[in-house]
């Protein structure tokens, strides 16, 4: 073999064991970063009803009361109103429907629909060790038709990932199928 033949095959060779480096590297990392989190944001599912909207918000509380009780938050106007220290669990409460019925905003049909806070669930722990509470608001209308809704979630409870559900009801009798068109 001459030189350049050498020097070829030498090329090649680090190149593909350079390239199989990579292939293994990718393999390793990209399960990593594509293993499934929940996501760290709040979500809300928003119900619209004859007559009724029902707000369901699922929260990390324990995230989300760090950042009420932030000095930081408060000076960057995330937060109108600090929370205080030290509140116990129907103060805390008290508070978060405060908040929520003062920063929360829907509106029907152009048309502000005050909410009320309904219930405060027992924080859910997930697998990611976040303690979710769920967040119950509902809202009454007089409206015969919907034709748009809009909503402003406080902007202490960061971003907000939202569906938007208007449900359509049919009875279903034994052995009958639905029909449903959107």
């Amino acid at each position: 073999m001459n030189t350049n033949t050498t020097v070829n095959i030498e090329t090649n060779m680090r190149l593909g064991m350079l390239i199989a480096i990579i292939v293994v590297m990718l393999l390793t990392i990209l399960p990593i970063t594509a293993n499934g989190h929940s996501l760290k944001e709040t979500s809300a599912r928003i119900t619209l009803r004859d007559g009724q909207v029902e707000v369901r918000v699922l929260t990390d509380f324990k995230r989300w009361k760090t950042r009420l009780q932030s000095n930081k938050a408060w000076l960057l106007g995330d937060v109108k109103q600090i929370m205080p220290l030290g509140l116990t669990v129907k103060e805390t409460n008290k508070f978060v429907a405060k908040l929520l019925s003062e920063e929360t905003l829907l509106m029907i049909n152009n048309q502000s629909v005050p909410l009320t806070l309904n219930i405060i669930s027992v924080p859910q722990k997930s697998t990611e060790h976040h303690e979710y509470t769920e967040l119950i608001l509902t809202a009454e209308h007089t409206f015969l038709s919907v034709e748009q809704i809009n909503i402003r979630f406080s902007k202490s409870l960061g971003a907000v990932h939202a569906s938007f559900v208007k449900p359509k009801y049919q009875l279903v009798t034994a052995g009958s199928s639905a029909n449903v068109s959107f």
